[in-house]
């Protein structure tokens, strides 16, 4: 472990980062299948649970879109999801300076506000926005390059995960690898596994066009072991 950054401090570093990207990622994924619920297809929800593999604990698609959504005792929700984020982050604020914490601080507002109403998920658009505008802020404040790559790598990691559940096409999944998690896992390798991520290169590189879900479990293992701070 580089003595810069301590072993707790890496780790809030890449789960800030995962955090931050999961609130991003999921709520612009969840949207289509709570769509097709408005149209009638009541159990795409349970579709989703699957995919992103959280306990399918609703009483039907309406009640999915409300507690997934803004369910604070639901260790899944985004609500939960972007608290965890400002948590890390509250840890981190010397770090990552206050300007860049604001923006979780002001996407929680809109998620308490939209709370009070359940609202839909179309008023959840500044929250995606404020994730954005917090990455922003991280290239301009953020001047360490080692915290800069473990948070990088936290984001590039969460992003992998997910389209990797959510069955996102080989090629997308490809850039994701190429374009940002084996560069950083190699700037990175006194806090990650090389085994794992060359066994992630492996497993991925070679595919393109449809994912049928194959080798899902080994690639979310390398994923998921890959950092070792």
């Amino acid at each position: 472990m580089n003595t810069t950054v301590s072993k707790a401090k890496a780790d809030r570093l890449y789960w800030l980062g995962r955090y931050v990207e999961r609130v991003f990622i999921s709520l612009n994924a969840v949207k289509k299948y709570i769509d097709y619920d408005i149209d009638g297809s009541e159990d795409a929800y349970k579709v989703y649970c699957q995919r992103v593999c959280i306990p399918d604990s609703y009483n039907g698609a309406k009640d999915f879109a409300v507690k997934y959504l803004y369910d604070k005792t639901n260790p899944y929700s985004v609500y939960s999801m972007l608290v965890r984020a400002f948590d890390n982050g509250i840890e981190l604020r010397d770090d990552i300076t206050s300007e860049s914490l604001s923006y979780i601080h002001l996407a929680l507002d809109v998620m308490e506000k939209c709370s009070l109403t359940n609202a839909g998920i179309s008023l959840l658009q500044p929250v995606c926005d404020y994730m954005l505008s917090f990455w922003g802020s991280i290239d301009e404040t953020v001047v360490e390059i080692l915290k800069m790559n473990i948070l990088r790598l936290g984001r590039r990691l969460e992003s992998l995960d997910l389209n990797v559940r959510l069955l996102a096409n080989w090629d997308k999944i490809n850039e994701i690898l190429k374009g940002g998690v084996l560069t950083n896992a190699r700037m990175l390798t006194s806090v990650t596994d090389v085994l794992k991520t060359e066994r992630l290169r492996t497993l991925i590189e070679h595919r393109s066009g449809k994912n049928n879900g194959s080798d899902t479990a080994e690639i979310l293992d390398c994923i998921n072991t890959l950092f070792n701070a």
